[in-house]
């Protein structure tokens, strides 16, 4: 198949490379990181100059690894355009399943078809072709698609039909965003009153307070690596946001997010956005600002 790659950066890197490894062709849009786009040039990829160059090269399915659903929204409007009929659009950004699922309305009356396929994992993950994937999609169309995303990700998972991939990734994130920012708060607090610090991740790790979060975000930072858990507190904000809203718009509330996005926003309304949540167990992080 005939590739087109959009956000080749930290996670969309390793996912690039693995879909070049499996012999597709690949074009990738240049990206303000060399770094990434330059590596998948030698390694065989084209690079294409702007979204309507990569449309214009008769690509069958083209990636999205984004920041959020603005971005997709832009990005796509300006690929349709030129895009053939038929072809497919894989969205592994985290986005909105409300606009997931009028996107894919929209982009069926021009014969294109959308796929919501965001991702778990870190950037190691990423590289190793380690992911996992949360597909909403038609049968039929999860069929082609499925060989491609075995590329890159250990575990495909099909959630279900349109917009039910980006809803299990809201859910997902809701849990490990929510067990982020308290276990930042409680080692916080643990500082602040003298708590030994891997005395009380020995009794997490041995009981129900156990999670993978713990471990990968955690357990570096008691040997001073404050880069365990590389997720930056303003995607995680955007996340328990976009959780929220969706709920609220099928008459729910959850008042738990909604405190778990008030406290991300405060940290981003604090220069913190950027930062990762491992970053936030670092006292030097607080101190600098």
């Amino acid at each position: 198949m005939q590739l087109g790659f959009v956000g080749a950066g930290l996670m969309g890197h390793g996912m690039a490379k693995a879909l070049l490894a499996a012999g597709h062709g690949l074009s990738v849009l240049a990206h303000r990181n060399r770094a990434p786009v330059d590596d998948l040039v030698q390694r065989g990829a084209t690079e294409a100059r702007s979204l309507q160059c990569l449309a214009q090269q008769g690509v069958d399915v083209v990636f999205l690894c984004l920041p959020n659903s603005d971005v997709v929204q832009s990005v796509v409007a300006q690929l349709v355009p030129d895009l053939r009929a038929g072809a497919i659009i894989i969205d592994s950004t985290t986005s909105h399943p409300l606009r997931t699922r009028q996107l894919h309305e929209q982009l069926a009356e021009r014969s294109i078809d959308l796929v919501d396929a965001p991702i778990t994992g870190g950037p190691k993950h990423a590289e190793n072709a380690q992911l996992t994937v949360l597909v909403g999609a038609d049968d039929a169309v999860f069929r082609v698609i499925e060989p491609l995303l075995h590329t890159f990700a250990r575990t495909v998972l099909h959630m279900g039909g349109p917009a039910a991939g980006h809803t299990a990734k809201l859910l997902n994130n809701a849990i490990t965003n929510t067990t982020s920012a308290l276990l930042a708060e409680v080692y916080s607090v643990a500082r602040e009153h003298g708590v030994d610090w891997r005395k009380l991740h020995q009794a997490m790790m041995g009981g129900a307070a156990n999670s993978g979060t713990l471990a990968k975000m955690v357990a570096p930072a008691l040997d001073g690596d404050f880069g365990g858990h590389a997720f930056a507190i303003a995607n995680a904000e955007k996340d328990a946001r976009y959780y929220c809203t969706f709920r609220e718009s099928n008459g729910e509330a959850s008042l738990i997010m909604r405190a778990v996005q008030a406290t991300l926003a405060g940290y981003c309304a604090r220069g913190l956005g950027d930062k990762h949540f491992s970053e936030l167990l670092d006292v030097n992080t607080l101190k600098a600002l």
